[in-house]
């Protein structure tokens, strides 16, 4: 759902630490504990240790590459940081370093007043780098995530944020062509209802980390729109989106990774 930007950046080269993927026990709506990171060493989304732009860490086979951008419902009332359009996201100190996670820095998203239908922040995965060194603009592409079953990060809520959210993988095939996507969207056939997972984030503002499996019951599309089989080989993106589109949302995520 939404508009979405890309912008090629020098993509940042890290590595998985076992100290930043060790379980807490946090889980989406129906999700299990994680395993440990010698499970996962190729998995590492997102450290956001990287002082140009939060990016995808070039890990896996073949190596992914993205960048964070936000994204939101163009309603007049809506504000969100960074401003749409006007910046790639960039890590920050947060508050409170998450329990187990490397370096000291991490993510915040914050939106308010998005009332169409809401907004998020996400990533792609699989950016076409360009031998010149310029922007991609063509169609999304996928990044086959077969060999994976699910994902977990850690994330935090700012006082006075909803801690109601989703995480979502967007498909080449649901994802709007005007997104870059597959599908024809029309009144009859409604597209960008991704596949995800609802999740909740304490209150008190500690970290929880949490983890979402692909085969969760819960991990399903929403169903306001057309229809879709999950196809981990059409994956695209990754996003987090708010549940509420009255609420105001301002929380934190770190060491993001894919999970075998």
């Amino acid at each position: 759902m939404g508009r979405w930007a890309l912008v090629m950046l020098a993509a940042a080269v890290g590595a998985c630490d076992a100290r930043s993927l060790v379980t807490d026990g946090g889980t989406g709506t129906g999700g299990t504990t994680g395993p440990d990171c010698d499970l996962c060493m190729d998995g590492l989304l997102s450290d956001f240790e990287d002082l140009a732009a939060a990016t995808i860490v070039r890990t896996g086979s073949p190596p992914r590459n993205g960048f964070w951008y936000e994204y939101n419902d163009m309603s007049p009332s809506c504000a969100q940081l960074p401003t749409l359009g006007a910046g790639s996201y960039v890590g920050a100190a947060p508050p409170l370093q998450a329990p187990g996670t490397t370096g000291s820095l991490a993510l915040r998203a914050t939106w308010v007043d998005c009332s169409t239908w809401g907004a998020g922040i996400g990533a792609d995965l699989n950016v076409p780098l360009s031998p010149a060194g310029g922007i991609y603009s063509g169609p999304k592409v996928p990044y086959d995530l077969t060999p994976y079953t699910g994902v977990m990060f850690w994330a935090m809520a700012m006082p006075g944020s909803d801690v109601q959210l989703r995480i979502k993988f967007p498909m080449t095939d649901e994802t709007a062509i005007v997104d870059g996507g597959n599908c024809n969207d029309t009144s009859t056939n409604k597209c960008s209802d991704n596949w995800g997972e609802a999740f909740s984030l304490p209150t008190n503002g500690n970290w929880k980390q949490v983890t979402v499996r692909f085969n969760d019951p819960s991990f399903q599309q929403e169903g306001w729109g057309a229809p879709f089989p999950w196809n981990p080989q059409h994956v695209t993106s990754l996003q987090i989106q708010g549940r509420d589109k009255t609420e105001q949302y301002d929380f934190w995520i770190d060491d993001v990774a894919l999970i075998h």
